[in-house]
């Protein structure tokens, strides 16, 4: 008895969606359920820190909120808040009070109603049947296993696409705007669609975009406040869009923006050996590739909606996102679920079949697992088969229509050329001005800060490993970790003593005294951010106070506990101390913050009125006549000194990158951190002679 081709085919389909389903289950959902993992953290810490009633204002600065995830106990070796915007983290407020892996367990409980939303949503939306939008979807293995993994909201974001595409098909235009200003708000490439609606003349949809997404900053600035969203408008998100946030060069990234700097860029550490240096060349390829792939799409898509290739312009549209994308990771693809289930609905009712199979064949690339040396290729492997869905559809659609080409759309496209070009290569200046100044560190981390000369041609440093901060001294070219019990957040010496101090984050912060030469350490007080006269007398510190923040001093000479010098209702930053025990701090807001100081005799406090703009980080020469600084100027920290005596500053660093920490080595030489050519805020460290 033969068993028919139809019967044969449902159970090879059944067998599969079994086996798609343990991959699921075994290899994403549970491993997820049993450990905490990145990015979840990053979210938790920001929404435990606004249920703790403390400002979310410094989020983006790394070891600021390193510190708040130690005092929160969250075991989690690294946690950093780049690139999220601020109302990512008004979800997980509500589970904020849960043990860290519970509150993920109920966001895992939560994506799995998604992904059930969105079967159901596919289904209705294409002819497919429920077997074949689970099989398809199921196949999207490695971005669905990540994104359980680290906690992701790209299921969250897939929901919303495909409810958006389910509106519009219904005549629900508003709504279906407003469906993507929530994508919009949390993760912004969604947003993207508005210039969908618009070429189409939606204007309905693009009013839902529109609205929504201002109604939700509005809920966000009320909930979390203005400053740390102006911070990331002005600081995070410019760096965001020309892809220097986490390893700009890595090979891992899936997306033309890393290809670029890794081609064209040098970093003397991280990309030290580019096909072709050339800043033109980069701006010029950077400029092109999105007018390409925007001015393809756009001149394909019908500007009236047609019943026939709708589904075809939205599938397109998704991986078009993708593409445009500066950093995507791999679960950024989730997304790709929609394309391909709408995609290979579409197709078939065009009847081609071996566009559904090439379709569906580029999908499964895209979502390939990273399986032995393969990995390694993977990153490029999802690009070009995210491409290649992009181009399959495109082609697709122009067997459909005729294309004209016509001279306002081409001048559009080459003025747009010209400022994007024009742009790339002004946000490329002086990014190599530091990179002779470098210090090679012979250590792999993320980060290098707090750079602080000690006596003997040594310097101390924090860096960022997978494990944690440490601390390390350098000396003759060898770096020696210093033991400590916690994170290693910041450090206070001088190079006229052997004695430094260091700040060791874990449920609390307290500061211990480090013998340069042997490396010991012993515990001093409690306490946070120190600092230290130049001739190692005083040493100051912070101390976190129910209604602000205290400033404490201490005369390492004598037996003497410490001194409480001032209280603070405003955010103290940074202190530098004189050799008699005076202080200099930054104190204000995240945006506005200016110096002050303090006498320590009298403990009064007075503005320093000569210093303009909003200036953090400073550093009092050892002679007590030039005071370092960082000064924030157009949402970057620039490098200066000013001599105490006439007045006169010198700008020392500039381009729109940061130079922070400063701290002298000696009379006319500044050790600071600096990631310009890096990613925001893992920096490197350098080195810069006043007379050079």
């Amino acid at each position: 008895m033969k068993v028919s081709k139809p019967r044969t085919r449902l159970a090879c389909e059944l067998i599969l969606v079994a086996f798609l389903a343990s991959l699921f289950l075994f290899r994403g959902f549970l491993p997820a359920w049993r450990s905490l993992n990145t990015d979840f953290p990053n979210y938790f810490v920001a929404a435990s820190i606004h249920r703790a009633g403390i400002p979310l204002d410094r989020a983006y600065e790394w070891t600021w909120f390193q510190r708040q995830k130690d005092h929160l106990g969250i075991d989690q070796a690294l946690v950093g808040f780049a690139p999220h915007p601020p109302l990512c983290a008004l979800p997980f407020i509500p589970v904020a009070g849960m043990q860290a892996l519970n509150a993920k367990r109920v966001w895992l409980i939560c994506n799995l109603g998604f992904l059930a939303l969105v079967f159901w949503i596919l289904r209705r939306a294409t002819k497919l049947s429920w077997l074949h939008v689970i099989l398809i979807s199921l196949l999207c293995i490695t971005p669905l296993r990540t994104n359980l993994l680290d906690g992701q909201y790209y299921i969250l974001i897939l929901l919303l696409i495909c409810a958006a595409y389910y509106a519009l098909r219904e005549n629900h235009n508003l709504s279906s705007g407003l469906l993507l200003s929530v994508g919009a708000g949390l993760k912004l490439f969604p947003g993207l669609f508005l210039i969908l609606f618009l070429w189409k003349r939606n204007w309905r949809a693009a009013t839902g975009l529109i609205l929504g997404f201002l109604a939700l900053t509005a809920i966000s600035i009320g909930v979390f406040g203005w400053n740390v969203h102006q911070v990331y408008v002005t600081e995070v998100l410019p760096r965001a869009v020309r892809g220097e946030l986490l390893a700009p060069y890595s090979s891992r990234w899936s997306a033309l923006t890393p290809l670029l700097h890794r081609m064209f860029l040098f970093e003397p550490e991280l990309n030290p050996t580019p096909l072709l240096n050339s800043a033109v060349l980069f701006s010029i390829f950077q400029a092109v590739t999105p007018v390409i792939l925007w001015f393809s799409y756009l001149m394909l898509v019908s500007r009236k909606d047609e019943s026939g290739s709708f589904g075809l312009e939205w599938a397109a549209f998704v991986p078009l996102t993708l593409l445009l994308n500066p950093m995507p990771s791999s679960y950024h693809y989730c997304v790709l679920i929609f394309s391909a289930v709408v995609g290979l609905g579409a197709l078939r009712e065009f009847g081609n079949r071996k566009d559904q199979i090439v379709l569906l064949a580029f999908f499964v690339a895209a979502c390939f697992p990273p399986y032995g040396e393969l990995g390694t290729y993977l990153p490029a492997v999802r690009l070009f088969a995210t491409l290649g869905m992009f181009v399959l559809i495109l082609r697709v659609l122009s067997g459909s229509r005729k294309i004209q080409f016509s001279l306002p759309y081409a001048s559009a496209a080459f003025a747009m050329i010209l400022i994007l070009f024009a742009a790339n290569l002004h946000a490329l200046a002086y990014r190599n001005l530091d990179f002779q100044r470098r210090v090679a560190i012979p250590t792999q981390a993320f980060r290098y800060a707090d750079p602080i000369g000690a006596s003997g041609q040594k310097f101390l440093f924090t860096e960022m490993l997978i494990r944690g901060y440490v601390a390390a001294v350098l000396d003759d070219q060898h770096a020696a970790p210093v033991p400590l019990p916690g994170d290693a957040l910041s450090l206070a010496g001088s190079p006229e003593s052997s004695i430094a101090y260091a700040e060791a984050a874990r449920l609390r912060s307290s500061i211990y005294r480090l013998d340069v030469p042997s490396k010991s350490t012993n515990q001093v007080t409690e306490g946070f951010q120190p600092a230290m006269s130049a001739n190692g007398r005083w040493l100051a510190f912070l101390r976190k106070e129910e209604a602000g923040t205290s400033v404490w001093l201490i005369d390492t000479m004598s037996e003497a506990l410490p001194q409480r010098i001032y209280d603070s209702t405003d955010t103290v930053f940074e202190i530098t101390l004189t050799p008699e025990g005076d202080l200099i701090l930054a104190k204000g807001s995240v945006i506005s913050s200016r110096l002050f100081h303090i006498r320590r005799e009298t403990k009064t406090i007075s503005p320093i009125e000569n210093i303009a703009g909003s200036v953090r980080y400073p550093a009092l020469s050892s002679d007590g006549t030039r005071l370092a600084f960082s000064r924030r100027d157009h949402g970057s920290w620039h490098l200066s000194v000013q001599d105490l005596k006439t007045g006169a500053e010198q700008q020392l660093t500039g381009g729109p990158c940061n130079a922070i920490s400063p701290s002298w080595e000696s009379g006319n030489t500044l050790l600071y951190a600096t990631d310009c050519g890096r990613g925001l805020g893992l920096s490197a460290i350098a080195r810069v002679r006043l007379d050079d």
